[in-house]
């Protein structure tokens, strides 16, 4: 819808730009978020859109979370998690949810209904059950917008794979969902 598709080299290059422009203040005290930005080997190892995406077990999401309580107030917060004991990093991301948007479920400031809009880049697509858990969530919460950018898709090889009705569904509850490229 007339954005452009941010490559993987150009995500990188943004997240190392200057810190002091954003303060991520709601994270600090998770324990899974030790350092705001990941390591370049390790984003350029994890984010590299390949095919056959050997040895990568692990999932990555980088977010950027939009908070606007006004037409004059936007602030951000940002940072990253990886998959965990079993919990995919996308329900791991909803867990922290109500520590990154305040407000989400009722009011903010003054009784004025405060909207996010929440960017993920993950090095793979959300897999089915993920995608029904999101949509189900999505239907809950109207002042929450959700974009998805992915450096590989999970298992959609067959056209009517689970994982890519999970990923259509995202998209009819309104989900932007765009496949990186690497350059």
């Amino acid at each position: 819808s007339g954005l452009p598709v941010p490559t993987v080299a150009f995500l990188h290059t943004c997240s190392l730009t200057s810190l002091t422009n954003f303060t991520p203040y709601g994270f600090l005290g998770f324990a899974l978020c030790r350092r705001v930005l990941l390591a370049q080997r390790k984003f350029i190892y994890h984010y590299k859109n390949v095919r056959w995406a050997r040895g990568r077990h692990e999932t990555y999401l980088c977010f950027v979370v939009k908070k606007r309580n006004s037409p004059d107030s936007l602030s951000f917060d940002f940072g990253h998690l990886r998959n965990r004991s079993g919990c995919h990093v996308e329900l791991l991301f909803l867990r922290y949810l109500s520590v990154l948007c305040p407000g989400l479920w009722g009011s903010g400031v003054d009784g004025v209904r405060v909207s996010y809009a929440v960017t993920w880049f993950c090095s793979w697509s959300p897999c089915s059950n993920c995608a029904e858990r999101l949509t189900r969530f999505l239907s809950q919460t109207p002042n929450l917008q959700l974009r998805i950018f992915v450096a590989r898709l999970y298992f959609c090889d067959d056209e009517d794979s689970l994982e890519r009705e999970g990923l259509r569904h995202l998209q009819r509850a309104g989900v932007q969902i765009t496949v990186m490229t690497y350059k």
